[in-house]
């Protein structure tokens, strides 16, 4: 198996547990799967930083329910301890349909504690509705 290969099956390991952690209750699990000086860039809000940007990315997540996250990683590429990811996203209702889609660039860096994600960016694919 190239390295290549065991590096994307990796990071989409790491991307099935971030799903299951942001469709959970665990805020702190989920925040650590972050780094310590992580950079979370969501739509239409300011950048947050660190775990605790990631327990507010969490708590926005929670805030989107009965919706669930649905990820499909894209491509995969990386150098030694750094790789980057580029997926689309999908808040899927409980009735099946489609709430929201959108696209994700992650980079990824590798920890002791296995990889956790660095810098995090995603977009929607439709306007958010006029104030």
């Amino acid at each position: 198996m190239s390295d290549g290969s065991i590096l994307r099956q990796d990071i989409e390991a790491a991307v099935r547990r971030f799903v299951t952690l942001a469709n959970g209750d665990s805020l702190d699990a989920f925040a650590d799967l972050y780094t310590g000086d992580a950079l979370i860039l969501m739509p239409g809000l300011a950048a947050v930083s660190g775990r605790q940007g990631a327990r507010t990315f969490g708590e926005r997540i929670r805030s989107r329910r009965p919706a669930r996250l649905a990820l499909v990683t894209h491509e995969v590429e990386g150098a030694g301890d750094d790789a980057w990811e580029c997926g689309t996203s999908e808040w899927i209702l409980p009735d099946g349909q489609s709430a929201d889609r959108g696209k994700y660039i992650v980079i990824w860096r590798r920890t002791p504690a296995g990889w956790k994600l660095h810098r995090d960016i995603m977009n929607a694919d439709t306007r958010p509705a006029s104030r």
